[in-house]
């Protein structure tokens, strides 16, 4: 039986982020990345997870879904580094529908309901391409080196919903005003403000 690195297994909360903000979900976290991005908000280290088993991470959901969203929010780090069958069965099984976020620098091994490629390519090592160019939205972090020659780049790709997030930090009121100037120049994005950390949930 395959094991998973997992970092934290919460909710309910509300996704705060992208097509489905304000929605009540759970959230599993595997632990471990394969970028560095320098303004990560998540404390992903593997020294501070636990190596848990499907049924356990499927227990964990089912215990804290006491409202019945049944849906789980896959997250990281970076959750392609550990997504498989065993894991999308066992969670599909328990009645969760999942929505999965990753770098897409990694290919999917096992299907999820709903697909959120956030690309972050100033942070890949060698060149690294982005492997996922589909899914169900696309969503960029947006801070000062984010261009309108970038988003025109990620256009070209095959997204359904596209979502321009202000990157938290020292700078945050200025991205949020970037962010908003190129979802006006470019219509086809919408901003994305983290819900979940406006309305003070985790």
């Amino acid at each position: 039986m395959q094991h998973y690195l997992v970092r934290e297994v919460f909710g309910p909360t509300l996704q705060g982020e992208g097509a489905h903000a304000g929605r009540a979900c759970m959230f599993l976290r595997f632990a471990a990345c394969n970028l560095a991005c320098t303004w990560c908000d998540t404390d992903f280290a593997p020294q501070a997870s636990r190596r848990m088993p499907p049924h356990e991470i499927v227990r964990h959901l089912r215990d804290r879904d006491v409202h019945g969203t049944r849906m789980v929010v896959v997250t990281g780090g970076e959750p392609t580094l550990q997504w498989d069958g065993e894991i999308a069965g066992a969670l599909s099984q328990a009645g969760f529908r999942v929505h999965m976020e990753t770098n897409g620098t990694r290919a999917l091994h096992a299907p999820v309901d709903w697909l959120t490629v956030s690309p972050k390519p100033r942070f890949h090592e060698r060149n690294e391409p982005l492997v996922l160019t589909s899914g169900d939205e696309c969503k960029v972090v947006v801070d000062e080196t984010v261009t309108e020659e970038d988003l025109a780049h990620y256009e070209q790709m095959q997204f359904d919903h596209w979502f321009l997030q202000p990157c938290h930090g020292a700078h945050y009121e200025a991205r949020v005003r970037r962010a908003a100037m190129l979802a006006l120049c470019r219509p086809r994005w919408r901003l994305s403000l983290q819900l979940h950390k406006i309305v003070g949930l985790p």
